[in-house]
């Protein structure tokens, strides 16, 4: 019988013209296979004046490429019961093919015409401006999406890469034009330090071979460098948006973390849980959300990315209940900072955290995210073999050495957006 803990494990294989290929197992009985492609293409690398061009581009590869037009691929995928899909982050961006296990070859030449022949049709490029655009519209006046760019605005310098959300302005998405898109994708796409992580049935070799044929002379030029400013640590204060007429506040303290290669980052992983990252269980949620009945949501956010990252205590509460639900985020990142927490509710947290990786292994799709967690991030091959064993070893001490280092409250930034102005009485969140 099948081990399912091999799925866990993944190959490192070899690395063709910048391209490194990595294959995983799938899960045992599993009827479908996918394939990622992780680059070196997030908005950390848009030109200065074309913001946008990244995401713009991550929009529009999906959509037609090689012989395909829109409709073609459309119609390509529904007869091999397939999907693509993309995404885009501030260090990298991803093109991801699911389908029938018995197509992963023709599915990855799919992949390999989306990844290096984009067409870039005009009509796809109109279509995805109009969508940053609406983006940009509830980023500025949504007030959780305004809280979360404003305290990424305060806690990273000007040209950092976490800094932005990648969607620029109605300026810079104006200028871009298709030979912008071009360019950029020659420079980013089939570049260097790129992976493509393939789990399917096929052995290594057979990946291997099949890439080295689908995806020829990947490479064009050196791997491009990220410009990672230094990120002050002494940095504090609060900024408030007021946004009238809005139904709630919201609430976002944070400040900037560890990179997920980090030796703390197992401990630093384990108190984001008890702080406000685990649901039902959290600090966070049982005292602003279940016992005060003060929040539409209450939580918590490690993002540990390759070069660093950030993290954030965040709530969403009425207008009238705003000052008491950032005294309580406050109070509870000063506690976690100050007491070990006892040790039973450490096991339960870490135990319900260790419960996921088997749930995980009931599709391909989910075990094929931990696979492209671990080659994008180049973490050993048993990585998540070790983990369970690595958690329980995270003693209360280490735990809350960790959050000195990663979930520093003392240099957060606080920032608030909402109607703010609005302090009348009002009703219990619920």
């Amino acid at each position: 019988m099948p081990d399912p803990t091999e799925t866990l494990r993944i190959e490192y294989g070899a690395e063709l013209d910048g391209l490194r290929v990595v294959r995983q197992a799938p899960p045992p009985g599993a009827a479908s296979f996918s394939a990622t492609y992780v680059g070196p293409a997030g908005w950390g690398f848009d030109p200065p004046g074309r913001e946008g061009v990244a995401r713009l581009v991550n929009l529009i590869v999906t959509s037609a490429a090689g012989r395909f037009d829109r409709v073609a691929l459309a119609r390509r995928l529904d007869r091999a019961g397939a999907t693509l899909s993309a995404q885009c982050a501030p260090e990298s961006a991803e093109v991801t093919v699911w389908g029938p296990i018995a197509d992963w070859e023709p599915l990855l030449a799919l992949l390999s015409d989306v990844v290096l022949r984009p067409r870039f049709d005009p009509s796809d490029l109109a279509r995805a401006r109009r969508q940053l655009l609406e983006h940009q519209l509830r980023e500025m006046a949504q007030p959780a999406h305004r809280a979360e760019l404003e305290m990424l605005r305060a806690v990273f310098p000007r040209n950092h890469p976490y800094r932005e959300s990648g969607l620029g302005g109605p300026k810079s998405i104006a200028r871009i034009a298709r030979a912008d898109l071009v360019r950029f994708h020659r420079a980013h796409y089939t570049s260097g330090d790129a992976t493509l992580v393939v789990t399917a049935p096929a052995r290594l070799g057979e990946v291997e071979r099949a890439a080295r044929r689908l995806f020829a002379r990947f490479a064009e030029s050196r791997a491009p460098a990220l410009s990672l400013p230094p990120t002050s640590t002494t940095r504090s204060g609060e900024r408030k948006i007021d946004l009238p007429g809005r139904a709630q506040v919201e609430v976002r303290i944070g400040g900037p973390s560890i990179a997920r290669s980090a030796p703390e980052y197992p401990a630093a992983y384990l108190a984001n849980q008890v702080l406000g990252g685990r649901p039902m269980l959290s600090r966070l949620f049982q005292r602003v959300r279940e016992e005060g009945g003060l929040a539409y949501h209450a939580s918590s956010t490690l993002e540990a990315m390759r070069f660093g990252g950030y993290w954030v205590a965040q709530a969403g509460t009425g207008p009238d209940r705003w000052p008491t639900v950032r005294k309580m985020l406050t109070e509870e990142l000063e506690r976690l900072r100050r007491e070990e927490v006892p040790s039973d509710a450490l096991d339960r947290i870490r135990e319900s955290a260790i419960g996921e990786i088997p749930l995980a292994l009931e599709s391909t799709s989910e075990a094929h995210e931990l696979a492209v967690d671990l080659a994008y991030h180049r973490l050993p091959e048993d990585y998540w073999v070790r983990w369970p064993g690595r958690l329980r070893s995270v003693t209360p001490r280490e735990l809350r050495e960790s959050v000195r280092v990663a979930l520093d409250g003392r240099s957060a930034v606080t920032v608030l957006a909402g109607p703010l102005a609005a302090r009348a009485g009002g009703a219990r969140a619920n």
